[in-house]
């Protein structure tokens, strides 16, 4: 057998083995194939959190700014319609002590692919956060015992109180003014 690769090898030409090598040694790179996807959770513009213990402080924060933190997902058209709101609100309150952060509820599978490009396609300022845990029964409660587990649900808190909304919000002004309430 190698005496046969031997002289298939001997009698190609030089330009010819050339190129062999250089194929072969294209195709062992490490890179990925053009229009292959990272997975790699450290390449991604947001955090993934595997468990939501990791993600519970933000819950609780005891600062002077007012926290709003939104739980979605890509596949929830009730939580992609109201997305442009905190966006919005995320633009008018540039330099007020107020943080949007949206917690994705994306499947673990998706998260590096669906949701990255959910988030580059439509210009996600707000800060995004990827919680992986689908565990979602032993958490649920944590965030709001009133919580029963749909999405989108939000919870707005900090020093002047805390106030959770368990559904979709009808407009932008219903969401404007539980923030500002909170002020």
């Amino acid at each position: 057998m190698l005496n046969k690769l031997f002289k298939m090898f001997k009698s190609l030409s030089s330009a010819s083995l050339a190129t062999l090598l250089f194929l072969g040694a294209a195709a062992c790179q490490s890179e990925p194939p053009a229009g292959h996807k990272s997975t790699d959770p450290s390449a991604l513009p947001y955090p993934v959190m595997e468990e939501f213990a990791d993600l519970e402080p933000i819950l609780h924060y005891q600062t002077d700014t007012t926290y709003v933190i939104n739980f979605w997902a890509t596949w929830c058209k009730p939580c992609v319609e109201e997305l442009p709101y905190f966006e919005q609100l995320h633009s008018e309150i540039a330099g007020k002590k107020v943080k949007i952060i949206l917690v994705s509820l994306d499947f673990k599978k998706d998260i590096p692919t669906k949701l990255l490009q959910f988030v580059r396609d439509n210009h996600i300022q707000s800060d995004v956060i990827a919680l992986a845990d689908g565990r979602y029964n032993d958490w649920i409660e944590k965030v709001d015992p009133e919580w029963g587990g749909a999405i989108p649900i939000t919870l707005v808190y900090g020093p002047k109180g805390r106030v959770f909304q368990p559904e979709q919000f009808a407009s932008y002004e219903e969401l404007k003014t539980m923030v500002l309430g909170l002020l």
